[in-house]
């Protein structure tokens, strides 16, 4: 039975697996037009609000409109609504209609779980079969978050399986299996860059992260991503309605940096900062329009925070090697765009003097920059910078690789290791408002570590992802 938590009892359930049995296949699997074609699901919400249906929200960009949060928090911390056990990953859940849609790992089967965002009640639940091991000891859970569109839900599971279903009830409409059809050699991690969809020429596109490679290209040891070579299939865009491929772009091999949909200088543009380089491309030829290279040197290090839109400028940031930089975009004849940096971090930088993003997205709050800033926990900093200069204004430790969500003039932080902080977004000192540790009736803490994943925020509701377990905050009461 699945198990959901509500604030009083204090024991842990179990949730089970549920199975499907159809296979990954190659190509496209369609269902018939009568089960496309079903009634749409009407909105559970019984608040006024906006959803969150995509990673970072539905501006791309890790801010909520919400106003009239309850600040600051009761001296408990803010009230449980509801909790319900995870499996396996590291992804945060997204929120349509009143639904939330959750996305674990339960022994070989990755699962979508759809819930009744306000209670955790399910509504129905689909699997899909996985094998994927992950080869430097992580879990081998989903790394990328749902997407809603169109009432439909997509999920990108960590062994490359692209699968899209009806929101109303989980069926499945089609799916494509990215490692099989463009010879995908795996990443250090896995699939973990999640998907976004675009409008163009008429239609909606799903475009994901793939880097494919030619048929018979095979890495000298396992590790070694730096013998590997692309093919065209960096970038690959599927069509919402049938899943089939529209087109594919660039050479460059996948990263875990979700795609950034943006109009710089009044052009549509998908920003993907994938494995070596930034690649810009037209959303409705995949004519790739302008490249940039940032990466560190090292063999073994990734990009993982996605690119950042600061006005008409563009922030990357990375933590293995050269750290962060502010592009400015410039015409490049009618079609094309060249990136010239406006500031980039110090040679050797501390987490302390720049901003060297792991995984979090740093968000842009009045001209100013909020992150994480460095590469393991205890060297972490949350930190603010001035977007402009790049000059840092403040820096806070003690919340290991945290993750933050922009409400109320305020930064929600999870702390890697499971604290709450409600810390003002201003320039001039850090000032935490509010802080908690959420606990269960026998005091022991709701959110274990790692936490991993920024909260998401929805009709005056913020769901957090620590291990094992999905917790439900009311941020109005």
């Amino acid at each position: 039975m699945h198990a959901i938590h509500h604030p009083t009892p204090s024991g842990r359930g179990a949730g089970s697996a549920g199975r499907f049995s159809l296979a990954a296949a190659s190509l496209a699997v369609v269902v018939s037009a009568a089960a496309v074609g079903a009634d749409e699901p009407v909105s559970l919400w019984s608040r006024e609000g906006e959803d969150w249906p995509a990673l970072l929200g539905p501006r791309g960009d890790g801010r909520s409109r919400l106003s009239g949060a309850a600040i600051p928090w009761p001296e408990a911390g803010p009230p449980v609504v509801w909790t319900t056990d995870l499996g396996e990953g590291y992804c945060g859940p997204v929120a349509a209609l009143g639904r939330l849609l959750v996305y674990d790992r339960i022994d070989d089967v990755c699962r979508l779980r759809c819930l009744h965002a306000e209670t955790g009640r399910e509504l129905w639940r689909s699997s899909d079969p996985t094998d994927y091991a992950d080869q430097f000891g992580y879990d081998g859970g989903p790394r990328a978050s749902p997407l809603v569109a169109q009432l439909r839900v997509l999920t990108y599971g960590p062994d490359g399986l692209l699968s899209c279903r009806r929101l109303a009830d989980g069926a499945r409409l089609w799916q494509r299996d990215t490692v099989a059809d463009y010879h995908v050699v795996p990443n250090f991690f896995g699939v973990g860059a999640s998907p976004v969809v675009v409008e163009a020429a008429g239609r909606t596109l799903v475009v994901v992260q793939v880097g494919g490679s030619p048929p018979e290209s095979r890495p000298v040891a396992p590790d070694r991503l730096d013998t590997v070579r692309g093919l065209d299939s960096g970038l690959v865009a599927f069509d919402l309605e049938s899943g089939r491929e529209v087109w594919r772009a660039s050479a460059e091999l996948a990263s875990y940096a979700a795609p950034l949909v943006a109009a710089p200088l009044g052009r549509p543009r998908l920003l993907a900062w994938m494995r070596e380089r930034l690649v810009a491309v037209e959303p409705e030829s995949g004519l790739v329009t302008g490249e940039f290279r940032w990466r560190a040197e090292k063999l073994f290090s990734v990009n993982a925070a996605s690119p950042v839109l600061v006005g008409e400028r563009l922030l990357l940031s990375e933590c293995y090697g050269p750290g962060s930089v502010l592009l400015e975009i410039r015409a490049d004849g009618p079609r094309g765009e060249r990136f010239e940096p406006v500031w980039q971090s110090p040679r050797r930088a501390r987490p302390t003097s720049t901003l060297l993003a792991h995984w979090a997205t740093p968000l842009v709050v009045d001209g100013h920059l909020y992150g994480t800033s460095g590469r393991n926990a205890g060297d972490a900093r949350l930190v603010c910078l001035a977007a402009e200069s790049g000059q840092p204004a403040w820096h806070h430790r003690g919340l290991g690789r945290a993750s933050m969500t922009f409400l109320d003039g305020h930064l929600l932080v999870v702390g890697e290791f499971g604290e709450l902080e409600l810390v003002a977004a201003r320039p001039d000192r850090y000032e935490a408002v509010s802080r908690a540790t959420l606990v269960d009736g026998d005091g022991r803490p709701l959110l274990e570590p790692p936490c991993w994943a920024a909260p998401v925020v929805a009709h005056g509701y913020a769901f957090l992802r620590g291990k094992g377990r999905l917790v439900c905050i009311d941020l109005l009461e």
